[in-house]
């Protein structure tokens, strides 16, 4: 016969159903926030190299920026 689920034994299992759920969020926003830092690095390495190789081309600024926009290869 199945045993009978005491009221105690559900609120324990639901306070430890909670507290599992509040470490896996803060684990998951810590690592959102890790996610967002280096996306946010990469992003400022990319500016840095695309603005040396401008430099380094010795194209003006206009001259790069009416490249990109017509999409020349």
């Amino acid at each position: 016969m199945a045993r009978t689920k005491t009221m105690a034994s559900i609120d324990a299992k639901i306070v430890k159903a909670q507290t599992t759920v509040e470490k896996t969020k803060a684990r998951y926003d810590a690592a959102i926030a890790e996610l967002e830092t280096l996306y946010a690095e990469k992003r400022d390495l990319q500016a840095k190299e695309l603005a040396t190789a401008i430099e380094k081309s010795g194209k003006s600024y206009e001259d790069v920026l009416t490249f990109v926009k017509s999409g020349k290869r």
